[in-house]
């Protein structure tokens, strides 16, 4: 790291980001259903925890755009994993959880299209496909969720796996951009 120059948050973000999702949409898509175990830890430490963490980092820079999604998206991760594991630890009962989860994917997905919108005023190509994805994304859930079809949830399976590289890509980007 230069002196005096901050590093780029949105590495981390991006980065815990595209990992999560990769892993659960891998099990929604039915490649690999058993990688539901794998999404919820990661769901809490690299989505959630070091997600938001890079949100706040991104307050530092002053990027309130990096921050809100940071930290958005970070804490929806943390609090997926918990509903996940609510009905395990008798929080919540198990027939309330599919409901639980249709709303949380809606009030998601409106999240993701305000910031889907915002993003077309950074005017960063990758940034707004990404937003455009994500929003999709937590649409074709919300669908799955309300529908239970098992088409839908392998539909959104696919299309979290393309959300997910496209975000590794800008990790890519923003890590590549040191060496510049």
């Amino acid at each position: 790291m230069r002196e005096g120059k901050l590093s780029n948050p949105g590495a981390i973000g991006l980065g815990g980001f595209a990992l999560t999702t990769f892993i659960l949409n891998v099990a929604n898509a039915g490649i690999v259903p058993q990688a539901l175990f794998a999404a919820l830890p990661l769901g809490i430490f690299y989505g959630g925890i070091a997600q938001f963490i890079g949100g706040l980092l991104e307050f530092k820079t002053g990027n309130t755009f990096g921050m809100t999604a940071f930290t958005g998206y970070g804490s929806f991760w943390m609090a997926f994993a918990f509903l996940m594991y609510a009905p395990t630890f008798h929080l919540v009962s198990s027939n309330l959880l599919g409901p639980i989860l249709g709303i949380t994917f809606v009030s998601w997905a409106i999240f993701s299209a305000i910031m889907a919108l915002l993003s077309f005023k950074t005017k960063d190509k990758t940034t707004i496909a990404l937003f455009i994805l994500v929003f999709f994304l937590f649409l074709l859930l919300s669908i799955a969720q309300y529908t239970g079809s098992k088409v839908m949830t392998i539909i959104a399976g696919y299309e979290g796996i393309a959300t997910a590289l496209l975000a590794w890509y800008g990790m890519y980007l923003a890590v590549k951009s040191q060496f510049e």
